[in-house]
């Protein structure tokens, strides 16, 4: 159903917030996302294609209640998007577990589940901080020069990188290909993608999957402890295991997923660190370094707009608000996190917050399977600053490239020392 069918009489107020939101560079939007939540907490939004929602409790009841809010099926993501679903990058993409319902979703997590137990992401740390401290350090040779370096290029983006191909079992120089191929991919679902970016899409998948399955047959004959294995050997406790083409979906639902937000975010966290720098002692461990991190993504989420819809299986009533049937629905995750219904002072950046509430990897049956590593990540890469570069700060003014869908910068140079 076309979201245009549902339109609200918008407010001139709720339409310029909107617009607020989705303007370029926009530094600060929680003002705007606070605006939205007191006045228009449920609000159709033709600019982002359906209901936007902003409170913390209707975000996630939207997020735990899949059988009212289920997501779109191929289908229907083909009808908004004609041109790009004629490309396998975005039957591949829109396929994935991101995008399954139960009981396909049910299986599939079961399934995918196994390569992230805890005990598995806990035995990649001394391997994510060997990571941290060596990119830290490659870069840190350079600071006696006072040398200035785009932070997101040199470290956001090839510290999560190298670490899902070490999580993969993939060759670490292999970064360098995951770097090149995944933003290519991810155009796919970009509405203003032309025909050659798209064609590039579909380049760029079957070169990564070409490498990819060359790991699977050697996995399939001779299992190892890695990412691949635990997905393509079944175990006596979950002998179930995925087709070929659930097990395509799945890597690149993985590397898609994880690649511009786990950059972000790193770029997000030692923003904030070189703007709080009497935070940097408690930066010392993991477990101070965790509760800088949780607060980091409560405060200022990388993603803070859910990554696709949902529809409303009927009509749904978010207190005085009314969802009609068939409706797409989105949650600001950004401004849910900022409700001070759930969480007491929100606006303050606290990492000695109790029990903070935050739904920046989601919630329900869809939060993030990788959340642990991600803030493992981030972690690692703050613990090695602190450590190797005690003179790290600002360049010059970093700039935000937009709020949503990603809170990323267009520019974020950072001087080493000198």
């Amino acid at each position: 159903m076309n979201p245009e069918d549902h339109r609200n009489p918008a407010t001139t107020e709720a339409s310029q917030v909107l617009g607020g939101l989705l303007a370029p560079g926009q530094d600060d939007p929680y003002p705007l996302y606070d605006w939205l939540r007191t006045h228009e907490p449920v609000h159709f939004a033709p600019q982002l294609g359906g209901y936007v929602l902003t409170r913390f409790e209707d975000c996630s009841y939207v997020m735990k209640n899949p059988a009212l809010f289920p997501a779109p099926d191929a289908e229907t993501f083909a009808r908004f998007m004609p041109e790009q679903s004629r490309y396998d990058a975005f039957k591949v993409l829109v396929t994935s577990i991101v995008n399954a319902n139960p009981p396909q979703h049910t299986r599939l997590r079961r399934v995918v589940g196994r390569a992230f137990t805890p005990r598995r992401v806990e035995s990649l740390k001394s391997g994510v901080m060997t990571i941290a401290r060596d990119h830290v350090a490659k870069v840190g040779a350079r600071s006696a020069d006072g040398a200035v370096i785009d932070f997101h290029h040199e470290l956001s983006v090839p510290v999560p990188l190298q670490v899902m191909a070490r999580l993969l079992g993939l060759p670490l120089d292999d970064d360098r290909l995951l770097a090149d191929l995944i933003p290519q991919i991810i155009n796919v679902v970009d509405p203003s993608s032309d025909t050659e970016t798209l064609k590039d899409a579909d380049v760029a998948l079957h070169t990564l999957l070409d490498r990819l399955w060359e790991l699977v047959e050697r996995r399939r004959a001779r299992p190892a402890d890695d990412l691949v294995s635990a997905l393509v050997a079944p175990d006596a406790a979950e002998p179930e295991t995925l087709t070929d083409d659930e097990l395509k979906a799945v890597f690149v639902a993985l590397l898609t997923a994880g690649f511009e937000t786990s950059a972000t975010a790193l770029d997000i966290a030692v923003h904030t660190l070189l703007r709080r720098p009497e935070h940097r002692p408690g930066l010392a461990d993991f477990e101070g370094t965790s509760r800088f991190v949780d607060e980091v993504l409560r405060w200022d989420a990388p993603a803070p707009m859910s990554a696709g819809f949902r529809y409303a299986a009927e009509e749904v009533r978010f207190g005085e608000h009314v969802v009609p049937a068939g409706s797409p629905v989105r949650v600001l995750l950004g401004a849910a996190n900022r409700d001070p219904a759930a969480n007491p002072r929100p606006e303050v950046f606290d990492p000695s917050r109790e029990a903070p509430r935050s739904l920046a990897f989601g919630s329900g049956i869809h939060h993030c399977l990788g959340m642990n590593l991600a803030r493992m990540e981030i972690a690692a890469v703050l613990m090695a600053i602190v450590e190797g570069l005690p003179e790290l700060r600002f360049a010059e003014e970093p700039v935000r490239r937009r709020s949503l869908p990603l809170r990323d910068f267009s520019s974020f140079t950072v001087q080493l020392g000198g």
